[in-house]
């Protein structure tokens, strides 16, 4: 009998989530909120905050730049003292930056997810070839399993990128965990200055009809999460929102980050969940609600 796509999401679901933790959105509650970081003092911000995915990333370095191999073997190496339902990803820059590269560097154990951007493919007929190749010299290099998260930039005409359709085929074809909509260009857009509820509504019933995960970034802020409330995201990934300053460049900040997970939280219209780690002394806990009163969106445009 063959099985059908919401089948097929259900099983390929079961067996992500065993593997990677908490991603998948389920029943009655909001999307995981992922918060990305350059350093370890960063993931303690992060995960004070209510951070449920940690992405490993040097933002000056662009969109998807990749921080140090030596950053993020110190990140990785907190994994014994962080609860197992953070899962760690790592930003591995553009395919363009490995395409020519005669090494690779050994990725840490505890990375979960890995994800390549596509900017400057659009002209090359060979990048699901060149893509499949370098996700290969990765994985050869690990120690771990990589579950990669293809990466379609929803400014595709100013990145250079394959449209975000035929990065979405290329994500069910090669085995993909999920699929990560973001922005290429970091000037103060948002994904929704290059897209619309309904073009992301149709990409993430895509993506969990062949079993993917649907993530969206691109300057994710309060004014734009009302219209993202529409769309049934998995994964909510920012940057901006979560420093100071909302300068992506800026430092990490523990109560913006809290903030943002509460307006989450408001505008998906579910409850808070409780955040507690397995090691209070490496990790403050917190509970979101007790350290915020304010109802005020514009705290985090």
């Amino acid at each position: 009998m063959p099985v059908s796509g919401l089948d097929a999401h259900r099983k390929s679901k079961d067996s992500v989530s065993a593997k990677v933790g908490i991603v998948w959105r389920k029943a009655g509650e909001g999307p995981r909120l992922l918060v990305s970081i350059r350093s370890v003092n960063e993931s303690n911000r992060a995960i004070a905050g209510g951070a449920e995915i940690l992405d490993i990333k040097e933002p000056g370095r662009g969109s998807l730049g990749m921080a140090t191999i030596e950053e993020i073997v110190a990140i990785a190496n907190l994994r014994p003292t962080l609860s197992e339902s953070i899962p760690l990803s790592v930003a591995l820059g553009e395919l363009v930056d490995w395409t020519s590269a005669s090494e690779f560097p050994i990725l840490p154990a505890g990375i979960t997810f890995v994800k390549l951007g596509l900017s400057r493919c659009a002209s090359n007929r060979t990048w699901r070839t060149d893509w499949q190749r370098t996700r290969a010299e990765f994985e050869r290099r690990s120690s771990s399993t990589l579950n990669w998260v293809a990466v379609a930039y929803g400014d595709s005409t100013e990145a250079g990128s394959p449209p975000v359709a035929e990065v979405v085929a290329a994500a069910m074809e090669s085995g993909c965990s999920g699929l990560l909509v973001d922005t290429w260009t970091k000037d103060g857009r948002t994904i929704f200055d290059g897209m619309d509820e309904e073009s992301l509504t149709t990409i993430a019933a895509d993506c969990h009809a062949a079993g993917l995960f649907f993530a969206v970034a691109g300057n994710v802020r309060g004014e734009t999460l009302s219209s993202l409330a529409a769309v049934p995201v998995d994964v909510v990934a920012i940057r901006s929102a979560a420093c100071v300053g909302t300068d992506r460049t800026a430092e990490l900040d523990a109560c913006r980050i809290a903030d943002f997970r509460k307006a989450m939280s408001r505008c998906f219209d579910q409850s808070v969940r409780p955040i507690r780690h397995h090691n209070p002394q490496a990790i403050s806990v917190v509970s979101v609600p007790e350290l915020f009163d304010t109802d005020d969106l514009a705290t985090l445009d």
